[in-house]
């Protein structure tokens, strides 16, 4: 068994090397939803949908880490802020994935604004490094991101967003693209005790990927979460507590074959009233 895993991990692994630069969600809430979180808006919108930090209130800082598969070498580390202004909102993300010998890193700069009190939009640059101790060394690259949340009726969000439009290069290799990703979602929420959450991921090379997933807030500030998503049967679930100054989100995610991944973030309100 041991070995089964450790091909299985070699595959998984490669693969990732080779498509470079994933954008990989971060955030404990979306992880324990299947990441089905292009329609949710807090302050890990600077890496799921740039368009819902125009709905953050407060200036709010966070951090998350994921173990893909309890393997050290395969960590995710993020840390993401957001600063509400006049004009709109500014966020700035950063995170690192994998360890010495392979590495990815990506720094995010954002602007959210909205247009109406029921629609907003979001603009991120991203700043991209990847380095591989043998063969091609470091590369860099510059990619966008482009976001937008509809709240059409009460209670109902809809959101898009799309992943590097522009097609920036993973590296110097003529066809070695970072991934474009388009992804598009709703979220409903039920009697103020439960959010539905429904999207659609597809980028340029593969199958359309499905997710969805369900919040119920259980106890005063206690929410337990699941989700499930098409790509490789994955199964979510997670618990998160949430104060008017802090928020704190566990979850696990499930691959059918590689096994168990735990995922937690914390986020700090930073205003002075809470």
């Amino acid at each position: 068994m041991r070995y089964l895993f450790a091909f299985f991990f070699e595959i998984t692994i490669c693969s990732a090397l080779l498509a470079g630069n994933i954008n990989f969600p971060a955030g404990g809430r979306s992880s324990s939803l299947a990441n089905a979180s292009v329609s949710l808006f807090d302050v890990w919108s600077g890496f799921n949908n740039q368009a819902g930090l125009a709905w953050l209130n407060t200036p709010t800082v966070g951090f998350y880490y994921e173990n893909k598969f309890l393997v050290k070498e395969y960590g995710l580390q993020a840390g993401t802020f957001g600063f509400p202004l006049k004009p709109g909102t500014i966020g700035l993300n950063y995170r690192y994935f994998g360890y010495s010998k392979y590495h990815e890193t990506k720094i995010g700069l954002a602007f959210a604004r909205k247009l109406h009190k029921t629609l907003s939009v979001g603009v991120q640059l991203n700043y991209h490094q990847s380095f591989i101790a043998i063969g091609n060394g470091s590369n860099n690259a510059l990619s966008v991101e482009l976001g937008i949340l509809y709240n059409p009726i009460q209670d109902l969000f809809i959101g898009v967003h799309v992943f590097n439009p522009n097609r920036a290069k993973a590296n110097a290799l003529p066809e070695e693209y970072i991934p474009t990703i388009y992804r598009a979602g709703i979220g409903y929420k039920l009697l103020n005790i439960a959010t539905l959450l429904f999207e659609t991921e597809k980028d340029l090379e593969n199958n359309p990927v499905y997710k969805a997933g369900l919040e119920v807030n259980a106890f005063k500030n206690f929410d337990i979460r699941m989700g499930l998503g098409s790509d490789y049967m994955e199964y979510t679930f997670g618990l998160g507590y949430h104060s008017r100054k802090f928020a704190f989100d566990l979850a696990f995610s499930h691959h059918y074959i590689l096994g168990f991944t735990p995922q937690a973030s914390f986020s700090v309100n930073l205003s002075k009233g809470g």
